[in-house]
């Protein structure tokens, strides 16, 4: 709750991936939400000069919003593509959290590098990955397409960054970039979390009658999360994107930036519909 109050809008959604960017490959990867919140924090964490309490207080936050993250991706995402990023992203996630991270973390404190270089670095090591996915031999693909799909999301995410870094009047010092990724991370998950309701409301309706305990405790305990979390949101309006399309960042990315504006007094807002219906389920 402490990371989602740093978030007064949906601009996250926008500002994490700059089309000035130029792509590695004609073809690009599909983002799904973890991913891009996880290369995020990995990045976060690597800036020098922050403290350890900061990054243990992301850390924290990180782990309990990526498990509601997981259960609106599961819920959700039925595009294929999405569905093999996020299975790839249980592998790639472990990745960049540990050995990614702890070899981050090690570099920047040993060699003392700045925060730019540190962004060059980022964005050097994944353009190494990228170019080797791409010249494998066609059948140890499957071995390496986690690093793949983690290095594009980090090659295109640390490049808008140091853009961002490079348009301003005076670059950032690392406490400034770390509190303006921070906001970014809170934007996208609070543009994750709208989906909430409609989560909620199909797992307490799941058709396979074996799953169906399962689902409504699950349903029963993002319910539970639900109401404070909706408390945040209850004062913006959602964006003009019909409901399947708000399971998926690139839709929101997509989107105008006035629509993405912080808060509103607009009376369509985000609401836990059908909240009758949601709480009296009976398990049969």
């Amino acid at each position: 709750m402490k990371l989602l109050d740093k978030s007064t809008g949906f601009n996250g959604v926008i500002k994490f991936d700059n089309d000035e960017v130029p792509p590695l490959y004609p073809e690009e990867t599909q983002n799904c939400w973890s991913l891009v919140a996880v290369t995020l924090m990995t990045i976060a964490i690597a800036l020098p000069n922050i403290s350890n309490s900061h990054v243990k207080e992301l850390l924290d936050s990180m782990r309990e919003g990526l498990q509601i993250v997981r259960n609106i991706e599961e819920t959700l995402n039925e595009n294929a593509d999405l569905v093999g990023a996020r299975k790839q992203l249980d592998v790639c996630g472990q990745t960049l959290s540990y050995t990614t991270s702890g070899y981050i973390l090690i570099f920047k404190r040993s060699l003392a590098k700045s925060t730019k270089k540190i962004l060059q670095w980022l964005g050097d090591e994944a353009v190494k990955n990228v170019i080797e996915f791409k010249s494998c031999k066609k059948g140890s693909l499957n071995r390496s397409v986690h690093n793949f799909i983690a290095s594009s999301s980090m090659y295109r995410i640390s490049q808008t960054i140091l853009l961002h870094c490079s348009k301003q009047e005076n670059w950032p010092n690392d406490a400034e970039l770390f509190e303006w990724i921070s906001t970014i991370i809170a934007d996208i998950l609070c543009a994750c979390f709208t989906n909430l309701p409609w989560v909620i409301k199909m797992k307490c309706h799941h058709d396979a009658i074996e799953k169906r305990r399962d689902s409504i405790q699950i349903a029963a305990q993002l319910l539970g999360k639900s109401k404070k979390i909706l408390e945040i949101l209850e004062d913006r309006q959602l964006p003009n994107l019909d409901l399947d399309s708000m399971a998926y960042i690139n839709k929101w990315r997509a989107l105008p930036n006035s629509q993405t504006l912080s808060r509103c007094t607009s009376s369509t807002k985000v609401q836990l519909t059908s909240s009758s219906e949601l709480l009296m389920v009976t398990v049969v």
